[in-house]
Parts: structure tokens; C-alpha cells; sequence
């Protein structure tokens, strides 16, 4: 991963449920000296899902420096890849964020994909409603973004529906309540990496039963 500068920090885990799957994550430079995250999940399993993954990555990467809000950029990506998605029966969700070091601000798009996660010493802090399709479902359409600002000592954890749907050895899911309750005790950094353990952990024999992907930024707490 690499280092964001400004005592700032990425860490990113994916884990397909087949021998390739349709989840995705990437960190891009940008020209502003920002960087830009995402995590997506393209619907299916699979070698036709990882193509269509491959695609969206090699779309979004070559739109990327292009635009300075990450609204536009969700839609032009949406509005290049419909064409294809639809010949080919796929959509993807996605979301999406554009972080400065300097000042710790997100600004964040969601496009039918499960919210990002602000972890505080407290616990989660709520986010507020980033609505947004599905990419591929229809062409031309428009998102919404929303801004927040990380303080030092904060982060801000993407993560696709693997993590919610993990299922153990009596098929139960992981769920939201588990996940909220992992953060109320959470220590050490990076923190997606202890909730991907306490995953593996409950899962116990389990076999994987969707892909699961974390990618969290976070800001160095203050001395």
C-alpha cells in the first residue's frame, strides 16, 4: 500500500469466494495530491464477473484524472461502462471517496453500495444519506456526494456486503449488530484488520460464501 503522506495511512484485504470473484479495490494518486479509494462489487462469481472487474478498474483509473469532483466521475464511469454491462448482464455497486492528508476531508459517493464505516475511539459515528444506482443499471443518471473530515486518530473503513453476510458453521450472518459491536472494544491499527480476524474467527469451518474485500484510511492519533 502506498504511503499517503501527512501521517496518514491505507490498508486494503480482499478474498475472492471462488477461484476469481467480482470484488474490487484500488488507490489512486491523484493530481491534486489527493488520493482516491474505492471498493466495488460486480453482481456474480466468477471469471465473467473478474473480467467485467477488470474493465471497471481499468475504466475508472483512466477517467480518474480527469475530474476533480467524484460525483461527475461516478457518473461519466457509469454513463462509459452501461453500454457493456447491459450486453453483458452486469451491474456493479460501488463506493467511492476522495481523501486530502492535509486536512483529513472525504468526500464520499455511493452508488448502491454498503456505507463506509467512520470509526471513532467511541465506536461508529453515523454518516449521512448518500443515496445513488447502481453503475449499469441506467445512462445517463447523477450522484450525490457527501463530505466529511476525518480529526486525527479517525478512519473511515470501505467494505463490500461479504463482511455483513459472512456466514458461520449454523448459517448465520455476521450481521450489523456484530460489526457495530466489534468497534466498541476495537483497539490497534489498522482496524479493519482485527475485524477480519474476529470475521475468520466466528466463521470458524465455514466455507466462504461471498467475496469479502476491507479498505481503511486513517489519520495517526494525536501524541
Amino acid at each position: 500500500m502506498p504511503e499517503l503522506g501527512d501521517d496518514s495511512h491505507v490498508w486494503a484485504f480482499t478474498e475472492p469466494a471462488a477461484e476469481v470473484g467480482g470484488d474490487l479495490y484500488d488507490v489512486i494518486p491523484m493530481p491534486d495530491r489527493s488520493w482516491l479509494v474505492y471498493v466495488a462489487d460486480v453482481a456474480g462469481k466468477g471469471l465473467s464477473a473478474a473480467l467485467m472487474m477488470a474493465a471497471l478498474s481499468a475504466k475508472i483509473r483512466s477517467l480518474a484524472p480527469l475530474h476533480t469532483d467524484v460525483s461527475k466521475l461516478l457518473a461519466h464511469v457509469n454513463q462509459e461502462m452501461h453500454a457493456l454491462m447491459v450486453e453483458e448482464g452486469f451491474f456493479a455497486t460501488i463506493v467511492l471517496g476522495k481523501f486530502s492528508p492535509g486536512t483529513g476531508s472525504v468526500q464520499i459517493v455511493r452508488a448502491g453500495h454498503p456505507y463506509p464505516l467512520w470509526v471513532t475511539d467511541r465506536g461508529l459515528r453515523e454518516l449521512s444519506q448518500i443515496h445513488g444506482i447502481p453503475l449499469g443499471v441506467e445512462s445517463p443518471t447523477g450522484y450525490k456526494e457527501e463530505e466529511v473530515v476525518l480529526s486525527p486518530g479517525e478512519r473511515l473503513i470501505f467494505l463490500s456486503d461479504g463482511v455483513t453476510e459472512a456466514k458461520n458453521e449454523k448459517n448465520e450472518l455476521f450481521g450489523d449488530d456484530r460489526l457495530a459491536d466489534y468497534f466498541k472494544t476495537a483497539h490497534g491499527l489498522p482496524r479493519a484488520e482485527g475485524l477480519l480476524e474476529s470475521i475468520d474467527a466466528w466463521r470458524g469451518n465455514a466455507a466462504m460464501n461471498d467475496d469479502l474485500t476491507l479498505l481503511e484510511i486513517w489519520r495517526d492519533p494525536p501524541e
